[in-house]
């Protein structure tokens, strides 16, 4: 049975002795997770992977399995795609302040097809060490039996998911706060400028940008800095504004709990828009302002430098509401 993706699971941790850990198959269903002794899946393990998606559960392996000794706490899936990663990852690994005795390592199954190894080593692994309390990593590559399994229920997601629950907001906070000291302007602005594709981009965010630095706000380019000089930016942070993105699902999780945050929609996608407002409530306890003023807006055409009237809106909106 599929979880209900309204209701996040509780909060609790199965021990599963004997489990074999199973790689993701190729192919629409994203099939992989854990099996008990007997080979039949554990449902705790299924990993939510979008808006209704969860992974398949694995069929038993053909062949026997590798061996790998000592008790492994199941994290779920990683992937190459930085706000993916934060909630497939992670939101399992409030488990290790409420499992006593420190597990062997934590395992992940990489996504099928994409090298998380690669990503792991060149940006995401320190956000795996301090929130892994330094436990060695295995990526699960093919079927392989452990002594047990533990295997949380996960704590935050996507979509209906995004708040998550208090045992693993608490535990985010606490071990990134712990790690990473506040460091950077008391104004911040996160851009989208600087991200290729081009699609990716805010149109028109240079002169955005212009606007938000002549009032004192410092300009962040997230993909220019490592995973601590960003949460660093967002710790030190009082107010913080920027189009909706991935890095507001990295900022909550830090963030100043008496900040002001300016959520700026670009996009249509109100479901993926309210989860982001969601989770920044969630784990700051912040209520953001928001603004719809760019959701129309286009590209601009070559050599266009008139202002739209979507870019004069959000000027009157942000100094209206105190942020410009």
């Amino acid at each position: 049975m599929i979880p209900d993706p309204g209701h996040l699971p509780a909060p609790r941790v199965d021990c599963v002795p004997g489990a074999i850990l199973m790689p993701m198959t190729p192919g629409r269903g994203h099939a992989c997770g854990v099996l008990d002794a007997g080979g039949a899946p554990v449902a705790a393990a299924r990993t939510r992977i979008g808006p209704r998606r969860f992974t398949a559960d694995p069929a038993a392996p053909a062949d026997p399995p590798a061996r790998l000794p000592g008790r492994w706490l199941f994290a779920g899936v990683g992937r190459h795609h930085f706000g993916h990663f934060l909630f497939e990852a992670l939101p399992r690994l409030w488990a290790l302040d409420h499992i006593g005795d420190r597990p062997d390592g934590i395992a992940l199954i990489p996504m099928a097809g994409r090298d998380i190894a690669a990503v792991l080593a060149r940006r995401l692994g320190p956000l795996l060490d301090i929130l892994g309390q330094g436990l060695p990593v295995h990526l699960v590559q093919r079927p392989t039996r452990v002594d047990a399994a533990l295997v949380p229920g996960q704590g935050f997601g996507h979509r209906e998911w995004s708040h998550g629950t208090p045992e693993a907001r608490a535990y985010m906070r606490r071990h990134l706060c712990a790690a990473i000291a506040p460091d950077g302007p008391e104004r911040l602005y996160i851009s989208r400028r600087r991200l290729k594709p081009a699609a990716k981009q805010v149109p028109f965010e240079r002169r955005i940008e212009k606007w938000m630095s002549r009032a004192g706000y410092g300009i962040l380019h997230p993909e220019r800095h490592s995973i601590a000089e960003q949460i660093a930016c967002y710790r030190a942070a009082r107010v913080i504004a920027g189009p909706d993105g991935s890095a507001f699902h990295l900022a909550p999780f830090v963030m100043d709990r008496g900040a002001r945050v300016a959520l700026i929609q670009r996009r249509t996608r109100q479901t993926a828009f309210d989860a982001i407002a969601r989770q920044v409530h969630g784990f700051a306890g912040v209520t953001p302002w928001t603004t719809a003023a760019l959701c129309d807006l286009s590209a601009p055409a070559e050599g266009e430098t008139a202002l739209p009237p979507e870019l004069r809106a959000l000027r009157r909106e942000l100094q209206a509401a105190g942020f410009l």
